[in-house]
């Protein structure tokens, strides 16, 4: 009897150890790209009014933002099928309106699945291989990590040119 004992207690601790270390996930199980919007004069966030983002190629109704009203970031959602995309950023102000004005943020990348743990769950990590964009009104764009998973953080910065007030 005295040597089930020890063993018990040792059972019991494992036990409550791994249901201590499985139960903590992220709230996000889905892996999104979060981009924000930054000017490229003083590198501080800015908003945008105005645009339209959607993907290219997209099945359906690909529109990802129509927004009259500011927005600081946008969710761009990358498809697991295939290793390769791109978004259209179409500008609705009166004098930016133009599509030859539009830009489009291209990404080269490999969907790797993740499995998270027993009550987290599988999901895939994307690890951006390349990527490229046009520079109308976009001035740059900086991936830092070159890695998306489900942390709810910025993972993409977009740089545009803005006017001095």
């Amino acid at each position: 009897m005295k040597s089930t004992i020890p063993h018990i207690i040792y059972v019991v601790a494992v036990i409550l150890c791994v249901t201590a270390c499985t139960s903590q996930c992220f709230n996000n199980q889905s892996s999104i790209g979060l981009a924000g919007f930054y000017s490229s004069g003083t590198h501080s966030k800015i908003s945008v009014n105005n645009i339209q983002i959607y993907g290219v190629g997209a099945p359906n109704d690909s529109l990802l933002l129509s927004s009259s009203s500011a927005v600081s970031q946008v969710y761009l959602p990358l498809p697991v099928i295939g290793s390769e995309c791109a978004f259209v950023f179409h500008y609705t102000q009166e004098e930016l309106s133009s599509t030859e004005l539009n830009d489009t943020l291209s990404l080269k990348y490999e969907a790797v699945p993740y499995f998270a743990g027993t009550d987290c769950g599988a999901m895939y990590v994307y690890e951006i291989k390349d990527f490229s964009y046009t520079t109308h009104i976009v001035d740059s764009v900086a991936i830092p990590g070159m890695k998306i998973n489900n942390i709810d953080r910025e993972t993409i910065q977009i740089y545009l040119r803005t006017a001095s007030q």
